[in-house]
């Protein structure tokens, strides 16, 4: 397997991997929380993850990297830069559900970092959510030396 930067080529590719990867993710965060919560919260979580998506490939201040194996994509993530804070953002990983388990988001997530380092900043943050369909995530960050940062977030339907 080698990372690479995105092309533009690349996006009919990451559409795939997103849609596919993050389903099982909302499908266990649609009972994680109360649907009350869910229907506002993630009306359509295909529309929003690819707006995410449009979000980062088309900004110039996000770094962006594919993993490809064997001229196939299975994974991509990207970086983005806050000097501001005094860091860098892991801001998404995502890696094709029949490649996981072989170290690829690792890869990615230490690309980024790296990237991050290049840009002189010295903290790297990473978000995900803490329900049971974000736990690999979790535990790829903590075996990479993240800590968890405590924060609570409440969400109440008006």
């Amino acid at each position: 397997m080698k990372i690479r930067k995105y092309q533009e080529s690349d996006r009919e590719s990451l559409v795939d991997i997103t849609l596919r990867a993050w389903k099982p993710v909302f499908e266990g965060l649609s009972t994680a929380i109360s649907p009350n919560i869910y229907e506002v919260f993630v009306p359509d979580w295909q529309a929003e993850q690819m707006r995410t998506l449009d979000t980062i490939c088309g900004s110039d201040e996000i770094d962006k990297n594919v993993a490809v194996e064997d001229d196939i994509i299975v994974g991509f993530a990207a970086a983005s830069y806050h000097p501001e804070d005094f860091l860098g953002q892991v801001y998404i990983v995502g890696v094709d559900p029949n490649h996981r388990r072989k170290g690829i988001a690792t890869q990615l997530t230490e690309e980024c970092l790296r990237m991050i380092k290049a840009k002189g900043l010295d903290l790297a943050m990473v978000e995900t959510g803490g329900d049971p369909g974000h736990a690999a995530a979790r535990a790829t960050y903590e075996s990479m030396g993240f800590e968890n940062f405590p924060v609570c977030r409440y969400l109440k339907r008006i």
